[in-house]
């Protein structure tokens, strides 16, 4: 496959991916009891300093933009590194889970222990951030079963 329409469906997979990925936070706050959106509450008063519904409605946003980036820097890497080339779905799925994984390790820990201060200080308690930490798997997942299966449909079209 032609590397332009795999970097093409990389970021689309990620847009994907962090819209499940916010469903599940949703979810996870309204079963713990939770404010709704507090994770997107706290990046919008924290990163973009707006508070209220507009400061959640951004940090939403944000994690939308965030998701869309790294599943183009997850395509770049998956689709010049050939043991990483996603080609299937079932491909996807465990290259999406690494990829994930790398991402929470990478991304995800230093910006929340350096600049939100999430899940560490903060009333999360301990199954909420094995939550969170798990949910980056998560939408690695998601991304390269959607990627996974964008490829084989082009394969098979092609």
């Amino acid at each position: 496959m032609e590397s332009g329409k795999y970097l093409y469906y990389g970021p689309v997979a990620g847009f994907i991916s962090a819209i499940f990925e916010a469903i599940m936070f949703y979810l996870f706050d309204i079963a713990a009891s939770l404010p709704p959106g507090y994770q997107f509450t706290a990046i919008g008063s924290r990163l973009l300093h707006i508070s209220g519904f507009y400061g959640t409605l951004y940090g939403m946003l944000l994690h939308f933009v965030v998701g869309t980036v790294v599943g183009i820097v997850a395509a770049l890497i998956s689709y010049y590194v050939i043991a990483l080339r996603i080609k299937t779905v079932k491909s996807g799925l465990f290259i999406g889970i690494l990829a994930g994984f790398l991402v929470l390790l990478v991304f995800s820990l230093p910006v929340n222990i350096l600049l939100l201060h999430l899940y560490v200080y903060e009333k999360y308690y301990l199954p909420s951030t094995a939550f969170y930490y798990s949910m980056h798997i998560f939408y690695g997942a998601v991304w390269g079963i959607f990627l996974g299966y964008f490829i084989s449909r082009q394969r098979k079209l092609s």
